[in-house]
């Protein structure tokens, strides 16, 4: 309790002075969670000490009142005893519980304070990019960090040196030189080669292989750079040769090479230049022969913004200097992204058609990239004005969260491409997981590939949410601060007991809208991915899909009341309010939903079946929730209300595994032998591959009309889109056989009668 005490004391002490920085302010936030902790440990040891101090007490009873007979000493003594110790634990809980609020408010004021700093910071006004004193400022301030620079980098030259006179630590200064060049530069090429081979022979003939090799080419590129820096200065602190402001810009130097290495190494993997077999973005080749260059000019961009922005704490530069060295980089930002996104709106960016893409993939939808590209042309200009403008920091924050934007969406492409081609790969019939669970485990083929689609499913979904938090990570105290200042004003008005604003509304609508995304998505992946691997038929697929559908925007809708401040009782008086204001005027879209919802869960009929409605017939295609679409055997389309598919007598001619019957009726010349002609159309239907052995078919003899024999065959086939083709195949089989045989089929003769009873007059009377 007291160690909690004494580190919520030194979070505290000083916490509202102006003089603390971000840093600062971001240490003693999280110091806090450890004492939050802390704090958790110490009552969750304290509550069950009460609580058993309060069952003794309560099994001695309450003390004896005036009147009543005097308990014995040891009773007395025993209930003042417990009630000290009682007391003691109290004051401990209640002393640990304030604690953890005041470690609660501590943690909210230093968050507003962040807050607050980032905001000043942000809409802060200085010197534009164009102004003239902009020169001037740089030819003042330059020199004198350039001395201070030569200053630190003299100080470490001669404490190598003093350090090399010493045998060991020459010979450690030696092998420490020689093995961060190697990293840099040799271990680097040899890596990327390594990973080449591995990823064409251990993954040969598998889409794992481009996937794999592009997350290790990723790895490389920001791994060498900052071994090669952690080698360097633990060779300096070794061989006792690294000074404490070198080893600050030594420190932020690891940080920036590590950074320009990722991002040109996330570029490179995604684009992968001159090997068009083991690129994974769709991309043509001459399009990637002109972005190639872009991400390791973008790297060293950001990079040196990122050097910039710190080294003047590290050097201890004047704030001019600071300010100067921030607008130079920000412009170099600007122009490398700028040529960026023109090069790619000049080359169309249309999709790849070499080797290396997925031949069997659908094509993907351009409008997520599209909707990427426009807002880094918003991020874009919005930073170009604000630097034109003089708000600095304003552009400098936009054009590095649209840099770390793209980097983080590039990541989550190769994870979700990685993802993709791990699970079906690990469990494929040639990996020894997947020969493992066909052979002595006996699981089926379509249940291994289930499995590795709803693997691959979840993964995916973990890693969007995961994406999300790091796109929001960057933005911490600032992202609540913008949307602040562009929603903030005066005009709240009232609905009910409700105060709705327009930043409420706007969020609202932006949680509605991502709802919708995300119910979209993943019922793409219900209906494409998932779905189609399991044994359910198209119908219940769509039912499945669509009643996603409607939970998701259902969930959508809540979520965005929520967001406005509406409670289910609110929001439940509002759809009544409204409802009777619109009047009667829903019933049939709500009775239409309501069919709809029905439809899909009773299913009388679904995606697929082949319904008649009347005198109209056709193909089930969609159930929406209004109305259904059926489509007919013109092509033409026939849109249904739900309601009349619910009220209405309809007839599923597919439902329940139906049956195809075949019935076709023969008239034959009354010289042919019946028995002949039944063998004959037996041969025929049993020959026949669509024609069922269960229910059998047969041969009847129905009728003999003037003089003529009328068989009658019935026959069954898996289905009923099945009949008309199997009926004309077998008459264009029956019939041609009947006349080679002499069967001749009957001729009709016209037959007039007079109104004479038994009396009919010959049409061909012999004159």
């Amino acid at each position: 309790m007291d160690k909690a005490a004494s580190d919520l004391h030194d979070v505290t002490a000083g916490m509202r002075s102006s003089s603390l920085s971000d840093d600062d302010i971001r240490q003693r936030i999280a110091a806090i969670p450890p004492i939050e902790a802390h704090l958790t440990t110490i009552l969750a040891a304290l509550t069950p000490k009460l609580q058993d101090a309060d069952a003794r007490l309560a099994q001695l009873g309450p003390a004896p009142g005036p009147n009543q007979p005097a308990e014995s000493a040891e009773t007395a003594a025993a209930r003042r005893s417990l009630a000290r110790y009682r007391e003691t634990i109290d004051s401990q809980v209640k002393q640990a519980k304030l604690m953890v609020v005041v470690a609660d408010q501590t943690n909210k004021a230093l968050s507003d304070a962040l807050r607050a700093n980032f905001e000043t910071r942000l809409w802060a006004r200085s010197q534009s990019v164009v102004d003239p004193n902009l020169a001037s400022d740089l030819t003042e301030s330059i020199p004198r960090e350039t001395v201070r620079l030569r200053d630190i980098a003299a100080e470490e030259g001669r404490q190598i040196v003093r350090a090399a006179r010493n045998p060991h630590s020459a010979l450690l200064l030696i092998l420490g030189a020689a093995l961060g060049v190697f990293l840099l530069g040799p271990a680097r090429i040899l890596l990327n080669r390594l990973g080449y081979s591995r990823a064409a022979t251990v993954t040969q003939g598998t889409p794992l292989r481009r996937s794999a090799l592009a997350l290790w080419l990723v790895l490389i590129a920001a791994l060498t750079p900052f071994a090669a820096g952690i080698t360097a200065r633990a060779t300096l602190d070794s061989a006792g040769a690294l000074t404490d402001d070198f080893g600050d810009v030594l420190g932020l130097a690891i940080r920036v090479i590590t950074v320009a290495g990722f991002l040109e190494g996330v570029g490179r993997a995604l684009l992968s230049p001159g090997r068009p077999s083991w690129r994974l973005a769709p991309l043509a080749d001459e399009l990637v022969a002109r972005l190639a260059p872009y991400p390791g000019i973008i790297a060293v961009a950001a990079a040196l913004s990122l050097f910039v922005s710190r080294v003047g704490s590290v050097l201890g530069a004047n704030l001019a200097a600071a300010v100067a060295g921030e607008r130079i980089t920000v412009v170099i930002e600007i122009v490398a992204v700028g040529a960026f996104l023109i090069t790619l709106a000049r080359a169309g960016g249309g999709q790849a058609t070499h080797p290396g893409a997925r031949a069997t993939a659908p094509r993907e939808s351009r409008v997520p990239w599209v909707l990427a590209a426009l807002a880094a042309w918003l991020a874009l200009s919005a930073a170009f004005i604000a630097v034109l403008a003089g708000y600095l920091a304003l552009a400098g924050f936009l054009m590095r969260e649209t840099i770390w934007i793209g980097t983080v969406l590039a990541v989550l492409f190769l994870l979700l491409r990685f993802a993709d081609d791990l699970f079906p790969a690990a469990l494929s019939d040639r990996s020894p997981l997947g020969r493992l669970l066909r052979g002595p485990v006996g699981v089926q083929d379509h249940t291994i590939e289930h499995t590795a689609v709803l693997f691959s499913g979840v993964t995916r979904l973990f890693l969007l949410l995961l994406a999300w938090a790091a796109i929001l990570l960057p933005f911490g105290a600032s992202a609540g601060d913008i949307l602040k200042r562009v929603t903030s004003t005066q005009s709240i008005f009232t609905l009910g007991q409700v105060s709705i604003s327009p930043g409420a509304i706007f969020g609202s609508v932006g949680l509605f809208v991502l709802g919708l995304v995300a119910t979209r998505a993943v019922r793409g992946w219900l209906e494409k991915r998932y779905l189609p691997k399991t044994r359910m038929d198209i119908g219940v697929r769509t039912s499945l899909s669509a009643l996603f559908s409607y939970l998701g925007v259902g969930l959508a809708l809540l979520l965005a009341f929520a967001y406005l401040g509406l409670s289910f009782s609110q929001i439940t008086l509002f759809a009544s309010a409204l409802s009777v204001g619109i009047g009667f005027g829903l019933q049939s879209i709500i009775g239409n939903f309501v069919s709809g919802l029905i439809l899909l869960v009773e299913r009388p009929v679904k995606v697929g079946d082949w319904v008649a409605i009347g005198d109209l017939e056709g193909d089930v295609r969609a159930i929406n929730i209004r109305a259904t679409e059926i489509d007919m055997w013109d092509r033409s389309k026939l849109i249904v209300p739900n309601s009349e598919l619910v009220s209405k007598t309809v007839r599923n001619v597919t439902h329940a595994g139906a049956l195809g019957r075949v019935r076709i009726v023969l008239h034959l010349d009354a010289s042919v032998d019946p028995e002949a002609v039944r063998t004959l159309v037996m041969g025929h239907l049993t020959a026949h591959p669509d024609i069922l052995d269960q229910p059998a078919p047969a041969v009847f003899f129905t009728d003999v009309k003037d003089g003529n024999l009328e068989f009658t065959v019935i026959a069954y086939v898996p289905s009923p889109r099945r009949a008309f083709s199997a009926k004309s195949e077998l008459l264009f089989q029956i019939v041609p056989d009947l006349k080679a045989r002499g069967m001749n089929l009957a001729s009709s003769n016209a037959v007039v009668n007079v109104g004479l009873s038994e009396r009919f007059l010959d049409p061909n009377p012999t004159l």
